[in-house]
């Protein structure tokens, strides 16, 4: 990490700010004000829970905030943790003891670890995930509930789901609520009538040192792994329908590659499947790279070598056809291009509802082409769209692993 300048809001009011500056002198990493100058593209820049990234964000090498890091088992494990002990201070000072009755609303990694400090709490849980209903039947018997529970049955309600679930009129009136979650929280409608804190950020108002701790170790974890990861070029066209579908097969994506994203100029557009200002956002942070746009950005691609291969996920039927008959008029087939020359793998992932009509002869041509490989794909909907198919996004890895290996994934076409 000392080849990278760590990029700080030092008039942050978040105590983690600073404790994350002290932890940097402290290793001869260099510090820099958000303000300042320097090189974004040597930059790691940090961003404080509820704190907007400055719009230039896409420039820095590296963006990190809790959503990133979120991605780190190790650091939502150790965060939770923190998060609890400081709700026991809270409690501790509040009544004088933890020896109460309690209902936690989720079942998840923060309430594993409120299980953890709460010991002598008497906890009851309000599940809302139907799969984990088995797993704490055995455990919590007839203190388990699950989407509906006896809340006017409660004085103290720890809410961890970042979703309105219930309205402030199900509890009695006077119910002290300890809001864990982000925005929107877990309680809608007239607040007022109840004890209703919010508390964000737990570990950095009570445990500041140790939370920019964890935080330092998740980043400096996630740079020594990307240093060893294979790097693939990410080029997204314009088949937005597959969007959502895209970001968590990037997030899965991630844990193995060194994805740099390339976005064609349709991809930019606005369409009505997503916010495209908040799905580039996304891909940035996913990524944690700066997006191409440009055929002259993705043209020096050739030149790193550290690139393995390319990954064009979706492929629209457009991008197809111009990838076959050698055309290169767009950021996405020029960074496939930059590659092929150097007989780097490109890994096809469909979307195009003319698979199995105009475009049936490029897929063909494109199959039987050295260097090109293609995730499996199937008809999508053959009723209403007899001749568009979409490959299957969950079996990405596994097409990648194969194409560097200079094998393509079997069978092609799926049911």
């Amino acid at each position: 990490m000392s080849t990278y300048t760590f990029v700080l809001n030092k008039a942050s009011k978040d105590k983690r700010v600073a404790a994350l500056a002290r932890i940097c002198k402290s290793k001869g990493i260099a510090t820099a004000d958000i303000n300042d100058e320097f090189d974004r593209r040597k930059a790691i820049l940090f961003v404080e829970p509820r704190a907007k990234a400055p719009a230039d964000s896409s420039e820095y090498k590296y963006v990190f905030d809790y959503a990133r890091l979120s991605m780190d088992e190790d650091f939502i494990r150790d965060n939770n943790y923190l998060t609890a002990l400081a709700l026991k201070k809270i409690f501790l000072k509040e009544y004088g003891t933890t020896k109460k009755k309690v209902l936690i609303m989720g079942w998840g990694k923060l309430t594993s670890q409120l299980e953890r400090v709460f010991t002598d709490t008497d906890i009851h849980i309000l599940n809302f995930n139907k799969y984990k209903v088995q797993e704490l039947m055995p455990k919590y018997g007839d203190k388990a509930y699950f989407e509906t529970a006896p809340l006017k049955d409660f004085d103290i309600v720890i809410n961890t789901i970042p979703k309105n679930i219930v309205n402030s009129g199900d509890f009695k009136k006077g119910t002290t609520v300890f809001e864990l979650a982000s925005a929107p929280y877990g309680v809608s409608g007239d607040t007022s009538v109840i004890d209703y804190r919010i508390l964000p950020g737990l570990p950095g108002v009570y445990s500041p040192t140790k939370a920019a701790t964890i935080a330092f170790d998740a980043i400096e974890r996630f740079l020594k792994i990307q240093e060893s990861k294979p790097t693939i070029v990410l080029c997204i066209n314009a088949s937005s329908c597959c969007y959502l579908k895209l970001l968590p097969v990037l997030e899965e994506l991630t844990k193995y590659y060194k994805l740099i994203p390339v976005l064609s100029q349709n991809a930019n557009l606005p369409n009505r499947f997503v916010d495209i200002e908040y799905f580039r956002k996304d891909i940035i942070r996913i990524t944690g790279n700066a997006i191409i746009t440009t055929i002259a950005g993705a043209e020096v691609l050739s030149s790193k070598k550290e690139i393995a291969a390319s990954l064009v996920l979706p492929a629209t039927g457009n991008t197809i056809a111009k990838l076959t008959n050698a055309v290169t008029d767009t950021p996405v087939t020029m960074a496939v291009k930059a590659l092929l020359r150097n007989s780097k793998p490109c890994i096809i992932g469909i979307s195009t509802n003319d698979a199995l009509s105009g475009n049936a002869s490029n897929i063909g041509t494109l199959l039987n082409r050295k260097c090109y490989y293609f995730i499996p794909y199937g008809q999508d909907d053959y009723v209403n769209k007899p001749f568009s198919m979409v490959c299957d996004f969950s079996r990405a890895k596994d097409t990648i692993d194969a194409a560097l290996l200079g094998k393509q994934i079997q069978p092609i076409v799926i049911a």
